[in-house]
């Protein structure tokens, strides 16, 4: 019994001591959607290679690219990227991101 009390009495005393846990902060997504020009895009693989590069980017909801008119079309959440690391990414994939 003696020691049915002790161990209730510390096993007590570590809850009692236990560091407060507080709620963690919920960080609403911010969508942000842009249509950028995309100059020496000339095929399907270059549009491929644009959303590879881009989609490794944290927070990258979408990403499509067109040869054809020279765009690509980005749907980002801005609390995780932003424009300057999405056109770093594109860039570095052989392409330029024409500034507006």
């Amino acid at each position: 019994m003696k020691q049915f009390i002790l161990i209730s009495a510390l096993a007590l005393s570590m809850v009692a001591c236990a560091p407060k846990q507080t709620p963690k902060e919920t960080v609403v997504p911010v969508l942000v959607e842009m249509n950028l020009k995309v100059n020496g895009m000339t095929c399907d693989e270059c549009e491929a290679s644009i959303a590879k590069g881009v989609n490794q980017l944290a927070g990258i909801d979408s990403i499509s690219a067109n040869h054809e008119d020279s765009t690509a079309f980005v749907r980002f959440d801005s609390t995780k990227t932003n424009l300057k690391d999405i056109s770093k990414a594109i860039e570095d994939r052989g392409f330029m991101v024409a500034s507006k």
